[in-house]
């Protein structure tokens, strides 16, 4: 999608899903439609959206946000706009997201600590046993290259 052409409404009501269930302070539910209008609408200093009309972009029930509309949304949870527009913004801010998420519980970023600076071959051993307790405990695989 380039810049010029409006975003589809099913591609922002996908996006947008997809931040407010990944974007928000750890330990807490996601954040309201509510809590985001009013949060984008106080640091405006005017009103820029209503809960109804995020719900409505979220939904796809509105597909045609303004430039400036996914420019507040963006600043709000922390991407670039054209997380919005362009599919490959979205996928490398998506696997960002899913890093910084992770990160979030201490004993991943213990590990993720503890294991820098090791080897290649170590770190390729280490992936191997946290690939087979994920079978073990019937979790879907890590997403990642694989390596």
């Amino acid at each position: 999608m380039s810049d010029e052409n409006p975003a589809e409404g099913g591609v922002v009501a996908e996006r947008l899903t997809h931040l407010f269930s990944t974007v928000h302070p750890a330990g807490r539910k996601p954040y309201s439609t509510t809590e985001v209008a009013k949060a984008i609408n106080e640091k405006a200093g005017e009103q820029i959206l209503s809960p109804t009309y995020l719900w409505q972009l979220k939904t796809g029930k509105r597909t045609d946000p303004t430039h400036s509309r996914l420019t507040a949304l963006a600043d709000f949870f922390g991407v670039p706009v054209a997380y919005f527009y362009e599919d490959d913004t979205a996928r490398r801010t998506d696997e960002q997201l899913e890093l910084a998420a992770a990160l979030t519980n201490p004993l991943v970023r213990q590990l993720a600590l503890t294991a820098n600076g090791l080897s290649d071959n170590s770190l390729h051993a280490m992936l191997t046993m946290i690939q087979s307790a994920r079978r073990i405990e019937g979790l879907d695989p890590a997403d990642g290259d694989g390596e």
